[in-house]
């Protein structure tokens, strides 16, 4: 059973009430970067300083303003209230690495057939066994190597995913290529913002479509804790059933993390079971190279992004606390900001990995 109104409203209070509480982020100074290392969430102090002082400035330049004016948005209703959604659009070229490019390169990995390793795969092919469907003529590997290519050849995403994880893992590369068995307009590019750890509200959902060459972004913002259930609900609502979910840390933080406060509510929902993780397949491809596979990290060195003032994420909570008492939409603003770089970031990062399989 869902929760009451009544229910909705004692949450609403009780977070209220706990938002302002100590802060989940540690502020470093810049000659003390061991304890960065160690530290919940931190923050270094030229950048803390800097984000101050650009609320103060916010906050003195949007005293008076009206949010849905400034985002454009639109109240949505739902059966269990309204939330705010701003839209906007951008062109979209489709990605490289087609389906028949996909099923070429996966037709090439020998390993995929069960009890070739690295070792043999070395022995067949210097016995010239390049492809898989060169094995269907040893009669060692003949029934395997059809059944993995009848799965490659029908070109399933999920069956696709489950034939790699088996073999490699969920988190190996040759996941972007099975992308390319989903079609565009089934991807949903995801990422959440929250009040902290599990258990605390989501106000903020940020999601993205591919439509007719186009990108559609949306985001479903919750302007008070109250408005969390509706949020959650117009998002669910503007999703496919059918989506593939790609995130950056997803399968372990913002589906987890939706599909409990959906919970919370009494709302069954099926989160996709079609994702790709790219944070996952970021640290094993580039572990050794990169200095940390935070998102922005990797916007600066793979996708030549930069986005010079940026609220750090530790302190998106405390921002959107002080837009939610004071309802001056400065401060939310770069909430704003950043969860919509996050999102596109996604689709981009998504079209570099594809460049390199293709």
């Amino acid at each position: 059973m869902g929760r009451s109104a009544g229910a909705f409203t004692d949450a609403g209070t009780f977070w209220r009430q706990r938002i302002s509480a100590a802060p989940g982020y540690s502020v470093i100074d810049h000659d003390n970067r061991f304890r960065a290392h160690i530290a919940r969430s931190p923050v270094f102090a030229s950048a803390y300083q800097r984000c101050m002082e650009n609320r103060d400035t916010l906050l003195r330049n949007y005293a008076g303003s009206d949010l849905a004016d400034i985002c454009k948005g639109t109240e949505i209703e739902t059966d269990e209230g309204i939330c705010l959604r701003i839209t906007e659009e951008h062109d979209h070229q489709h990605f490289p690495l087609h389906p028949e490019e996909a099923k070429h390169r996966l037709a090439g990995r020998l390993r995929l057939i069960p009890g070739i390793g690295p070792a043999t795969e070395r022995l067949l092919i210097r016995k010239g066994c390049r492809t898989i469907h060169d094995l269907r003529h040893i009669r060692g590997f003949q029934k395997d190597a059809e059944k993995v290519l009848r799965i490659i050849e029908e070109g399933d995403f999920g069956a696709v995913v489950a034939l790699i994880a088996e073999r490699f893992g969920r988190t190996h590369p040759d996941i972007i290529m099975a992308s390319a068995f989903s079609p565009d307009e089934r991807f949903c590019f995801l990422d959440i913002e929250t009040l902290g750890v599990f258990s605390r509200p989501v106000f903020l959902i940020g999601s993205a479509e591919l439509r007719g060459g186009r990108i559609s972004f949306h985001q479903f913002l919750a302007r008070d804790i109250d408005e969390e259930l509706p949020a959650l609900l117009a998002w669910r609502d503007s999703v496919p059933q059918d989506a593939t979910v790609i995130s950056y840390n997803g399968r372990s933080f913002d589906l987890p993390y939706l599909a409990d406060r959906f919970a919370y509510y009494g709302i069954e929902h099926e989160i996709s079971r079609d994702q790709i993780d790219l944070l996952h397949i970021t640290r094993r491809m580039h572990r050794s190279t990169l200095c940390d596979c935070r998102l922005g990290t990797v916007e600066e060195e793979l996708l030549g992004i930069e986005r010079g003032s940026d609220l750090p994420g530790a302190l998106v909570p405390e921002f959107y606390d002080i837009y939610r008492r004071t309802k001056n939409p400065g401060p939310l603003l770069p909430v704003l900001k950043h969860n919509r770089q996050d999102v596109l970031s996604l689709i981009e990062l998504l079209r570099f990995y594809r460049e390199m399989a293709g």
